[in-house]
């Protein structure tokens, strides 16, 4: 177990050096969790959505059974039968109790809907920042990289300045020892 230990302590080691060596992976990453977060707090608040509109529906419809036993409630004592009433009255209560509970219920669906709703633009704005933080990373990347270059090309630039000049100088020799030997050539067929 102590080698299987130190081994994930080495990986997690190395895997962090390398984030920080490319915090670009490291942002990129980071806006994928923010994407996906994003992606599932609308799924859930979509969800939380469809569901407190089914609790609504059964709301209504239980409000609906409790009328219908309230009024059976009366029926029951205006035909002088206590039995049916009470019996009523019974289902009547497990209905306001089942009311009851669906209501909390629907209260518990309005926080965490509200708190999702509050916690969208806050994950879009957190992924906002990781977003223009990986461009300024990788503008800075780019700007370091074409100052490397840069060297190397003023490097170049020297030497074709460096190879032009040599090509002038070889030209210039070539010219005078061509106007020598003209010169030589002259002075022999005048003797």
């Amino acid at each position: 177990m102590k080698l299987i230990e130190d081994i994930i302590r080495f990986l997690e080691t190395r895997l962090e050096e390398f984030l920080r060596a490319h915090p670009e992976i490291e942002l990129q990453a980071l806006d994928e969790q923010l994407r996906q977060q994003e992606e599932d707090t609308r799924r859930l608040l979509q969800e939380s959505r469809a569901q407190k509109q089914d609790l609504s529906k059964s709301l209504s419809k239980l409000g609906e059974e409790i009328k219908t036993w309230h009024f059976r409630i009366e029926k029951a004592e205006q035909a002088n039968r206590p039995d049916l009433a009470e019996g009523a009255r019974r289902r009547e209560a497990e209905l306001l109790q089942q009311g009851s509970r669906l209501f909390n219920q629907g209260k518990s669906l309005e926080e965490k809907i509200r708190q999702l709703e509050a916690l969208l633009p806050q994950i879009a704005q957190r992924r906002q920042e990781v977003q223009t933080k990986l461009q300024e990373v990788k503008a800075a990347q780019a700007k370091t990289a074409a100052e490397r270059v840069s060297p190397w090309e003023k490097l170049f630039e020297e030497d074709k300045l460096e190879e032009e000049f040599r090509r002038l100088e070889m030209r210039l020799a070539v010219d005078k020892e061509l106007d020598d030997m003209k010169k030589k050539v002259g002075e022999q067929k005048r003797r």
